[in-house]
């Protein structure tokens, strides 16, 4: 395996495990207890961990190495915001018949965190301004462990997806909705986010 296959190999399984809600909040992430799990050397996997720090799915400091970010409520309650209001733009800048064929085709089935992502990276992909695009894909991929325990905090909602693929003048609103349902749940999402789990590989 090339050191360029292997950093790749790293970073994507450790965005896979980030993404998934499988480390818990403040969690230190072992490079080297990574890299034997993960089958590659350190070197990968420290260059990985130092990408992820640049997408904000790990933080980093002086003395402490790595570690799973964690959100306090107010925090989550910015990120959704934040997300809404990038979603919105993209909306809004989007010609409605480009942003309608990127969409058209989602998938219809599948877990409901997997279909948002999606239909978030679609809306991305769609709009015109290229820094908007990687803005929406790192905030989705920051708030995608929240949707993994939205079911226990939230109805299922499924037709929230249908409102929001919808190319209309509603469009915005149903973002807004989406995200205020959201924000209003911060306390609960961030008290199950939180609670003690068994850590990946059982040991």
């Amino acid at each position: 395996m090339s050191p360029s296959q292997a950093m790749e190999r790293s970073y994507a399984a450790l965005r896979h495990l980030l993404r998934s809600g499988a480390f818990a909040p403040g969690l230190r992430l072992e490079a080297n207890r990574l890299a034997d799990e993960i089958g590659v050397s350190i070197t990968p996997v420290r260059d990985a961990l130092n990408r992820l720090v640049g997408e904000r799915l790990v933080e980093a400091s002086v003395g402490e190495g790595f570690r799973v970010p964690r959100l306090s409520e107010a925090q989550l309650r910015e990120l959704y915001e934040w997300n809404a209001a990038i979603l919105s733009i993209a909306v809004r800048t989007t010609p409605p018949a480009a942003l309608a064929a990127a969409i058209a085709s989602r998938p219809s089935s599948g877990p409901l965190p997997e279909r948002t992502a999606d239909l978030f990276a679609r809306i991305a992909a769609a709009a015109p301004n290229t820094e908007l695009r990687a803005a929406i894909v790192a905030t989705s991929d920051r708030l995608h462990p929240f949707r993994m325990i939205e079911s226990h905090i939230l109805a299922p909602a499924d037709d929230e997806l249908d409102e929001l693929g919808r190319v209309d003048q509603g469009q915005v609103q149903a973002i807004r909705r989406y995200h205020l349902r959201r924000i209003r749940a911060a306390p609960d999402l961030v008290r199950v986010r939180e609670r003690p789990r068994p850590e990946p590989g059982g040991k």
